[in-house]
């Protein structure tokens, strides 16, 4: 299971110019099977008023699901799932932000994969740039992954964090933390802001940052691509049929 996560950046390059199709060519030259995307722009005059979860989906071929961070009269901000495999059912969680700051709305766009291997969720998310803000929404999070472990789980996102933060660290305690890289900003990556953790039921085959001209253009960050697989399958999913013994 190859994923992916991605700041598009509402699909505005390093130079200045509006293009989602050069998002879509990034994320189809990697193929990824889930690609978990931030900084989503939903009927926005800045964006064209596109719904840009579901355009990119449409093109490439993908599930789709879309919360919102931020909200105004007319258009939404926030984080998408894009999925080869069925969407079962999605939410959002509201993170918290200090009350007397003027900081954007965080969440975290909770979703359940029908993976042939069976269920598995899948969350994204875009944390706060204040270290206090950050480590408030982690400890949500963390509350509410333990709430939910008895699926597989991959948390991924844009966490505007360095690797040996405490909120990273924090979540390393719970979580596997899959080996970050460079890919803020995009055009000469310094900085590790993007990560992915997973459950014990995975482990991790490669992890690699696509560096092309094409994506070192089309954002202010590069994708960071983690391939994934089972390490121990988990029981399938039983039909309603089989649950009540209809078919015996």
């Amino acid at each position: 299971m190859r994923i992916m996560t991605y700041n598009i950046r509402a699909g505005r390059g390093l130079d200045g110019r509006l293009s989602l199709n050069r998002i879509a060519q990034v994320i189809q030259a990697e193929s990824p099977d889930v690609v978990a995307l931030q900084e989503v722009d939903s009927q926005r005059k800045r964006s064209t008023y596109e719904d840009q979860a579901h355009v990119l989906a449409d093109r490439l071929g993908y599930h789709c699901a879309f919360v919102h961070a931020r909200r105004w009269t007319r258009g939404e901000y926030g984080n998408a799932i894009l999925s080869r495999f069925p969407l079962l059912d999605f939410q959002r969680l509201a993170l918290p932000k200090p009350a007397r700051l003027p900081v954007e709305a965080r969440c975290v766009l909770q979703c359940r994969l029908a993976h042939p291997d069976g269920d598995v969720h899948v969350w994204n998310t875009h944390l706060g740039l204040l270290a206090a803000e950050r480590r408030a929404q982690v400890a949500v999070m963390i509350q509410e992954y333990l709430r939910h472990q008895e699926l597989p789980l991959i948390l991924c996102g844009d966490f505007n964090a360095r690797p040996r933060s405490k909120e990273i660290s924090g979540l390393g305690l719970h979580l596997q933390r899959v080996l970050s890289h460079r890919t803020f900003p995009g055009f000469l990556p310094v900085v590790h802001l993007d990560h992915v953790f997973h459950t014990k039921h995975l482990r991790v085959d490669r992890t690699f940052v696509p560096k092309t001209l094409l994506a070192r253009r089309a954002s202010d960050h590069l994708p960071l691509v983690v391939d994934l697989q089972w390490l121990k399958k988990p029981a399938p999913r039983l039909e309603a049929r089989q649950i009540l013994n209809l078919d015996r």
